[in-house]
Formats: structure tokens, sequence, C-alpha cells
């Protein structure tokens, strides 16, 4: 065997990191699109892997099945949802950072329909008796908890009751996801001014929660 076979290998030559990583980002950024348009049942892995343009063998070698791919798209949305709330809650100031939060909940899923259709309006189902609900096992989701110290904050100024500061959380969770929900999924109703609207409902959120 010659020195130019040695270096020559026969066959595909690797992929580099970049080029793997690449490839699951198209892979994920398909089923994201996908999942939001035409529903979880309505997509299958051949779907997925023609709107990526690889092999559904190529597919199954980066995702075992598509429930695994949902939760890996719920997982880097959420930790996205987590770095931003952590920016507000960072340069914001202590009278207003709650209520920029909540703003920041909004404004993050009315920049990102796709991602809130492909998390809110897919029913999360348990795979076999070991597996768990993300809500119950997904670490992203602890970085809700800026939202929650915000809360505590704001008790300890006399502007949010005295009450137990997950229950006043899950309040404002509904809130902002209310909001959120009907300006992406029934966006031919004239809601009016987006942003508009945002503030007139945490406004009258927050001044019930002071009262």
């Amino acid at each position: 065997m010659t020195d130019s076979q040695n270096q020559n290998p026969r066959g595909r030559p690797r992929r580099s990191r970049a080029q793997i990583e690449n490839s699951r980002q198209q892979i994920l950024d398909a089923a994201r699109a996908l999942f939001a348009a035409e529903g979880y049942d309505g997509v299958s892995m051949r779907k997925i892997a023609t709107q990526a343009g690889c092999s559904p063998a190529a597919l199954y070698t980066v995702f075992p099945s598509k429930h695994v791919m949902l939760r890996v798209i719920w997982e880097e949305v959420f930790d996205a949802l987590g770095s931003t709330l952590e920016a507000i809650a960072k340069s914001s100031c202590a009278d207003t950072r709650l209520q920029a939060l909540c703003e920041g909940v909004v404004d993050f899923w009315l920049g990102r329909p796709d991602d809130y259709r492909a998390i809110f309006l897919i029913e999360d189902r348990l795979q076999n008796a070991q597996d768990r609900y993300f809500v119950e096992e997904s670490p992203a989701l602890s970085r809700l908890q800026v939202v929650r110290a915000a809360i505590v904050e704001a008790q300890a100024q006399g502007a949010i009751k005295m009450a137990p500061a997950d229950d006043i959380l899950n309040v404002l969770l509904c809130g902002t996801q209310g909001i959120a929900h009907n300006l992406i999924t029934i966006p031919e109703y004239p809601w009016g001014d987006a942003q508009a609207l945002k503030s007139a409902t945490l406004g009258a959120l927050l001044r019930g929660l002071a009262a």
C-alpha cells in the first residue's frame, strides 16, 4: 500500500464536529417548523428527514424518535427563555423588575410563535412506565425561578400581597401565557396594538395582586 493510499482511506470521510452539529440543528429546525404547522401526530420521521434534507436512516442516527426530538426542542426553548429572563432581571430596577419579567415572557413567545405552538399546542405524552413528564424533569424549567425571586422581592417591598410565592408565580404564568396564546393562536381577532394590550393586561393583573 502506497503512502497516498494510507493518507486517503477508502470510504466517506468522517464529518467534523461542526458539520455534525449543523446537521443536528437543521433537523431540529425542520422538526420545529413541522410540529408548529402540522402538530405532533401529523408529522412523521420521514417527513422531518425530507424537510431537513437527509435520509430517514441518517435521521435515526441522530434522534431515535420524534418524541426525543420534541423534548430536545422544548429543552432548548425553555433554556433560551431562562437566559432572556435572567438578562432582564439583571438589567431592571428592583421596583419594576417583576413587571419587566412578565413583559419579557410575553415578548419572548410573541417573537417565537412557532416555538410557542410546538410547546403549548402539543400534549406531553408518557412513552412508557419509566418515562416522566417534561415539567417534572427538565432542568431548564428551574430557571423560571428568577420570576419567583422577583415576586419575593416585590412582597418585601409591599408591592405584592403576602401569599405563597409559588401560587403567585402560577397566576403570573397563566396571565402571561394567556396573552401570548390569544395573540399567537387567534390572530384574526382585532386585539388592537399588541404591546398596549400586553401592558394594560399585566398592569391590571399586578395591581390586583397588590390588593
